[in-house]
């Protein structure tokens, strides 16, 4: 199953994200095993249940999980727990808009 969420900026238009040798750290999941993984986007890490995909776009960083097997309550989660390291990087706020 294939998921899509949308983290999107509330307080302005763009995520001042951290360079290129933060971006990992930053789109990292806190409670979910994960390593950076080939493939298109911005930035691809590999986690048990599959893979997720980040690509900044002009509307926010979309976030795709790919091949995933688990339920769309924890893909919630990965994602919430990404939005808050992105908020805790550069104190911009933000939310979650589901695609699916």
């Amino acid at each position: 199953m294939d998921l899509e969420f949308l983290i999107r900026r509330t307080d302005g238009e763009w995520f001042s994200l951290p360079g290129p040798a933060q971006l990992p750290e930053v789109l990292r999941p806190r409670t979910v095993p994960s390593e950076p993984t080939p493939g298109w986007g911005t930035h691809r890490i590999k986690i048990p249940d599959g893979v997720i995909a980040f690509s900044d776009e002009d509307p926010g960083i979309q976030v795709i999980f790919e091949e995933y097997s688990g339920s769309k309550e924890e893909a919630l989660k990965i994602v919430g727990e990404v939005l808050a390291n992105i908020e805790s990087a550069d104190g911009q706020r933000g939310v979650i808009v589901p695609l699916q």
